[in-house]
């Protein structure tokens, strides 16, 4: 088993609790103020706020980020459960710091440095030569984001990093450009299957800038 580093998804869990703290202290806001300035009602003070908040969670906005950090967690979680498959000898690094952003995983083993990119969308995803394109939209962000991630860590590494992009919960295997976009399924595979060109000796200085990036 690979060792892990770091705990796969955290900066998301961390989103998501302050946005239950957040929406949780709205609640407690219409409860006071109804226990406040409502005292005859006190008795409906809570069921005022679960409808407060029922009502918060309704909203477009609202319940559009919410799903997005949870899919995004739950995407993350999965895919690190299937990194730490990888052989001995691998890392896998979760949440690397990379200065305004980070990466979902980076992998070192044999064959070099990955950065691995989560997605968990809903919806068709169709991978061509010329583009990506995600519920019929072309989505060159997601490309370009996976790229340019892998070019800062291949500024604060000093050798070249592969980006490989992963949707879960479905089967994929193409490329874009030189970027594969694969499903979570056929990842490890992808990963073993490289040719073997890092050394020992300058994989373990990668791993110690690495460790050292993790939040």
């Amino acid at each position: 088993m690979a060792r892990e580093i770091g705990k796969a998804g955290k900066t998301l869990s961390r989103k998501l609790w302050r946005l239950a703290a957040v929406i949780a202290g709205f609640g407690l806001g219409v409860w006071l103020l109804v226990k406040l300035f409502v005292p005859w009602m006190g008795a409906l003070a809570l069921p005022l706020a679960f409808l407060a908040v029922v009502r918060l969670l309704e909203d477009k906005d609202v319940e559009r980020e919410v799903v997005a950090k949870a899919r995004g967690y739950l995407g993350e979680s999965q895919v690190g459960r299937i990194l730490a498959r990888l052989p001995l000898g691998w890392r896998v690094f979760h949440d690397v710091d990379l200065g305004g952003e980070n990466a979902d995983h980076v992998v070192v083993g044999p064959p070099g440095v990955f950065n691995v990119e989560v997605k968990n969308y809903s919806g068709p995803v169709e991978v061509r030569p010329e583009g990506l394109w995600v519920r019929g939209s072309r989505r060159d962000d997601l490309v370009r984001q996976a790229w340019r991630q892998a070019h800062k860590l291949q500024e604060l590494l000093g050798v070249e990093v592969q980006p490989v992009l992963v949707f879960v919960g479905r089967r994929l295997k193409g490329e874009v450009g030189r970027l594969p976009v694969l499903g979570e399924e056929d990842l490890l595979s992808y990963l073993k299957a490289q040719p073997y060109r890092l050394a020992f000796e300058e994989a373990r200085k990668l791993m110690a800038v690495l460790e050292r990036r993790v939040r």
